[in-house]
């Protein structure tokens, strides 16, 4: 699994200071789990999920596809935040 963690943060662009920010963590337990010294919680798992869109079922076992294809409200509320995003309060 650490493989797949490391998959999914390199492919987003993300530091290891990034990627455990968004989901709560320390760079360096984000470090200890890409090398295999620790083994992720379920609310680790969890939480990388739902924050970056992750198949749970490929996170754990690699079977499928790495990234939930969004859902049409996740798609309407990225073009929304697109269009607004040079437009003041």
């Amino acid at each position: 699994m650490f493989e797949r963690i490391k998959h999914i943060r390199t492919s987003l662009g993300l530091t290891q200071e990034q990627f455990a920010s968004k989901i709560g963590l320390t760079r360096n337990y984000v470090a200890k789990i890409e090398i295999g010294n620790r083994e992720p919680s379920d609310r680790t798992i969890s939480d990388i999920c739902r924050e970056f869109g992750v198949n749970e079922t490929w996170l754990r076992t690699g079977a499928g596809e790495p990234f939930m294809p969004p859902s049409r409200s996740e798609e309407m509320g990225r073009l929304v935040k697109s269009l607004m995003a040079d437009k003041p309060e």
